[in-house]
C-alpha cells in the first residue's frame, strides 16, 4: 500500500509561495478582472514542486499514476483563497465533480473518457472552509486503484463551488484522470541473458537472468505503452500498436529513445539489434527482443511478460 503524504506545513509553505507568484496569473481571464480575491485549486505533489496541477494547462498533473496493485491511495490537495488580501471571513467550500468538464481536453488528447467509478474513490473532504486571515484549506481524494479498470480512460474533474467569491477560470479544476489502454495492467516479468550476439533462448541463459519477477505496462496513451527491459540499468520499451474495433495488430518497440542516452550510452552500451517484439493472438503474452553491446561483449536480451 503506497500513500502520498506530506506534511501540511510543507504544504502550507508551498502553497503560500505558489499564492504569492500565482496573483499576476490569473488577473485577466475570459475579459474578466479577477485583481480581486478569488479560489483556486492547487495539487502540488511536493514540497519542492511550483506545479499546481490544476487546469488545463497542468491537465498531465492530474494524472493518477498509481500502480494498479495499490489496494489504496491518497491524494492531498489544497484550496487557495488567492489575490491581494487574506479571506477577510470565513470561507466555506463546496467540491465535487463537474461532469461538464468531461470533454475540455479532448482538442489535445482526443480521449473519450468515462466516469471515475464510484466504488474506484472516496471524496473524503466534501467541503473546506478556508479560515478568516488565512489563503488555505487542505482535502483528500482517495482513489482504489486495484478497481480501476486499466484498459478504460476515466476521469474526475474536480471543481469548487463558492458563494460570494470568483472561482479561478485557469486553475478551477483538477482533471483526475487515468488513460486507458488494452494491453495496460499487471504481468509476470521473465528475462534471459545470454553473453553472445545470438541466443539459443529458451535454454542457455546466464546467471544474470531472473523469472517470475512482476511488472507494470502503464499506458502512455490508448495506443502506447511502456514496460521496462531487464538488462542494465532498465530503460522502458515504448511499445505502439493498431487498434480496429478491439482487435489490436501491427504492434512495433523500441527502447524509449528519451532514456537512452543516461540508460544505455554514458555506460558505453550501443543497441546493435533493434528490439523484435511477437505478441500472442490473445494479447496476453509479449516477448521483447533486442541485442546490445557494452564495449567488450555482446548481450542478447530477451523480456518477456505474461498478464496476471
Amino acid at each position: 500500500m503506497k500513500k502520498i503524504i506530506k506534511s501540511f506545513m510543507i504544504s502550507a509553505l508551498a502553497c503560500f509561495s505558489l499564492a504569492s507568484c500565482l496573483k499576476t496569473v490569473n488577473t485577466n481571464v475570459n475579459d474578466i478582472n479577477y485583481t480581486a480575491n478569488f479560489v483556486q485549486l492547487e495539487y502540488v505533489k511536493d514540497s519542492g514542486q511550483t506545479t499546481i496541477n490544476a487546469g488545463l494547462q497542468y491537465f498531465g498533473g492530474g494524472t493518477l499514476l498509481f500502480p494498479p496493485s495499490d489496494a489504496v491511495d491518497t491524494i492531498y490537495y489544497q484550496v487557495t483563497y488567492n489575490g491581494s488580501t487574506p479571506a477577510p471571513s470565513d470561507v466555506t467550500v463546496t467540491l465535487g465533480a463537474d461532469w461538464t468538464a468531461m470533454t475540455d481536453n479532448f482538442a489535445n488528447d482526443a480521449i473519450v473518457y468515462d466516469k471515475l467509478p464510484d466504488s474506484t474513490f472516496n471524496l473524503v473532504t466534501p467541503t473546506v472552509t478556508i479560515k478568516a486571515g488565512s489563503r488555505v484549506a487542505y482535502a483528500k481524494f482517495v482513489v482504489y486503484p486495484s478497481k480501476i479498470d486499466p484498459s478504460k480512460s476515466f476521469m474526475y474533474p474536480l471543481a469548487p463551488t463558492v458563494t460570494g467569491t470568483n472561482v479561478s477560470k485557469n486553475f478551477g479544476h483538477i482533471y483526475f484522470h487515468t488513460i486507458g489502454n488494452p494491453m495496460a495492467g499487471p504481468y509476470t516479468w521473465d528475462f534471459y541473458r545470454y553473453p553472445t550476439l545470438t541466443s539459443t533462448y529458451p535454454t542457455g541463459y546466464d546467471g544474470a537472468s531472473f523469472f517470475g519477477r512482476s511488472a507494470t505496462a502503464l499506458p502512455v496513451n490508448p495506443k502506447v505503452f511502456t514496460v521496462p527491459t531487464g538488462y542494465y540499468t532498465q530503460p522502458n520499451y515504448l511499445v505502439s500498436f493498431t487498434n480496429t474495433g478491439g482487435v489490436l495488430s501491427a504492434f512495433k518497440a523500441v527502447i524509449d529513445p528519451a532514456m537512452v542516452p543516461a540508460y544505455f550510452t554514458a555506460g558505453n552500451v550501443s543497441i546493435v539489434q533493434n528490439p523484435v517484439i511477437t505478441v500472442t493472438p490473445d494479447n496476453k503474452k509479449i516477448t521483447l527482443n533486442y541485442v546490445a553491446f557494452n564495449g567488450s561483449a555482446y548481450r542478447n536480451c530477451w523480456d518477456v511478460f505474461t498478464h496476471k
